[in-house]
């Protein structure tokens, strides 16, 4: 009788837990990321091609993050490895005094974001 008002809920195993936190946090750290850097870019004019630009951009975040969640084990290893090396490559131009004022901002999205990817494509803990 207990177990009739106990509602079920869906127990994700874990592996596709890794890949719905990969999907969300890829959707999120790169909406963060943009944000950042929209912060510290300098005023520009915001013409069609840059509203084009950032459509595309969304479009391709939303597709990416659909097939994440899906649970597509090679596209999460591509990602790691593409977000692998923007983190080394953020990394060493933080030594150079003209790097973009919002690397050091930046870099931790981009951290966490590969750390989620090689998660999931990888089974990292």
């Amino acid at each position: 009788m207990e177990n009739e008002d106990f509602q079920a809920t869906e127990v994700l195993d874990p592996g596709a837990r890794k890949f719905t936190h990969a999907g969300y946090g890829f959707l999120g750290l790169n909406v963060a990321y943009l944000v950042i850097a929209m912060i510290f870019i300098p005023p520009f004019n915001l013409g069609l091609s840059a509203i084009l630009s950032l459509v595309a951009f969304l479009l391709l975040l939303g597709v990416l993050t659909y097939y994440l969640l899906k649970g597509k084990k090679r596209l999460a290893q591509v990602l790691a490895v593409i977000y692998g090396a923007r983190s080394i490559f953020s990394a060493y131009s933080l030594m150079d005094v003209s790097t973009f004022q919002a690397v050091p901002y930046l870099l931790p999205c981009l951290l966490v974001t590969f750390y989620l990817l090689g998660r999931a494509g990888w089974d990292w803990p």
